[in-house]
């Protein structure tokens, strides 16, 4: 993906949010023991993160980077800070934990989680820094005596039309100024979404953009191959999961078995590009993929036959996500990260075989252990898999 491939290498390269960053610098200059941390707030795609990356790595400290959505008890995170703290330790030179998403910590039921941080704060060895994007959370609030606020605000246009200008002459691409910036404007402040659009040919408004389910049908609705493309790149979300919501809707489909195989194999060929594409990080073979699929999927059920929606969901697993949603939300929230889609993807098209799959008691041990679940949940999930479906 461009956005990884352009990611800037120096703080000289990053372009909007220049006194936030000099503010880190100074911040991490100036830290001693027992001094606040820091808290990096602002909305996605203003570049919290590779600030912290790209000033620890202009001061010379190395970087240990933590979730804190991955971790979001008491438990398990002062297991991780705890095994981070120990490690700087054992590092050459200076160490800083970054601590990104902490507004994905467990709300009010975070167990202590908060609190933990904040002892943390004031007994480290080491800087600590935080990230988030919410600063009207609870978590963010209850942060905010052990922390020192560095805001990130929305790049303007024009700071968005430089970064898009600096990519597009790395790709020697070939546009006009007119078209790059309505580029810069529907990105709405957001570098990371920009050079996603430019990179798919999509100026749409982000905040207009279409659902994964409005573009998947309006792709089986094109009139022509052309439309179908269009409607490909209008998908809102990544290229894994618009090939899984694609499959979700031939599958489901009512259509003659010979043309469904006949979809279904060109997903096969289609998936096969996407395995190489990720595997040797490849991102050119991205624009081949939607063409592929414009040309011989939408051929071979483009009448309007599938449908998807994200509604979809088997009766039997709406009842249990609506009696236990806080467990089976929060598996899909981790399992979801594991797979690189969304929690409300994994509950829609992996959470009914999870829980058959669950039946099956090494798979669930594994399973609880692979997402570090509390214990609790390998009875939950045993408990689902002995209920029998409804119909």
């Amino acid at each position: 993906m461009w956005t990884e491939k352009h990611r800037p290498r120096s703080l000289e390269e990053m372009v909007g949010n220049e006194e936030a960053r000099a503010k880190l610098v100074l911040w991490l200059k100036k830290w001693k023991p027992g001094a606040r941390a820091a808290l990096l707030l602002g909305p996605p795609g203003t570049g919290k993160t590779t600030s912290v990356h790209l000033v620890a790595e202009k001061l010379g400290y190395q970087l240990i980077e933590l979730n804190a959505s991955d971790a979001r008890t008491k438990d398990k995170l002062s297991k991780k800070v705890g095994e981070a703290m120990a490690s700087s330790s054992l590092l050459e030179g200076s160490t800083a934990i970054f601590l990104d998403e902490v507004d994905g910590l467990a709300g009010r039921a975070d167990y202590g989680a908060t609190d933990f941080i904040k002892d943390a704060v004031k007994r480290s060895g080491v800087p600590l820094l935080m990230a988030a994007n919410d600063p009207a959370s609870d978590e963010v609030r209850k942060l905010g005596t052990a922390t020192t606020t560095i805001e990130f605000r929305r790049a303007d246009d024009q700071a968005v039309l430089k970064r898009l200008q600096a990519v597009s002459k790395a790709e020697g691409l070939r546009m006009g100024d007119d078209e790059m910036a309505r580029i810069a404007r529907a990105a709405n402040g957001d570098l990371r979404a920009a050079v996603n659009f430019l990179q798919s040919g999509i100026a749409a408004q982000k905040d207009e953009e279409v659902t994964a389910a409005e573009s998947v049908n309006a792709f089986f609705d094109a009139p022509d191959e052309k439309a179908a493309l269009r409607a490909l790149r209008a998908y809102p979300g990544q290229p894994r999961e618009k090939m899984r919501d694609l499959f979700t809707a031939v599958t489901r489909s009512r259509v003659h078995e010979e043309r469904k195989a006949a979809a279904l194999e060109v997903l096969s060929r289609a998936d096969v590009v996407m395995g190489r594409m990720m595997r040797g990080k490849d991102w050119r073979l991205l624009r081949y993929l939607d063409s592929m699929l414009a040309a011989e999927l939408w051929k071979a059920l483009g009448d309007g036959g599938p449908r998807y929606t994200l509604d979809a969901v088997p009766w039997p697993l709406q009842l249990r996500i609506w009696n236990d949603s806080k467990k089976l939300k929060d598996i899909a929230l981790l399992a979801g990260k594991r797979l690189g889609t969304s929690q409300k993807g994994f509950l829609v098209r992996d959470m009914p075989f999870v829980l058959l799959l669950c039946a099956d008691r090494g798979f669930r041990e594994g399973l609880v252990r692979s997402l570090e679940l509390e214990e609790n949940y390998d009875v939950f999930l045993a408990k689902e898999a002995a209920k029998p479906p409804r119909r």
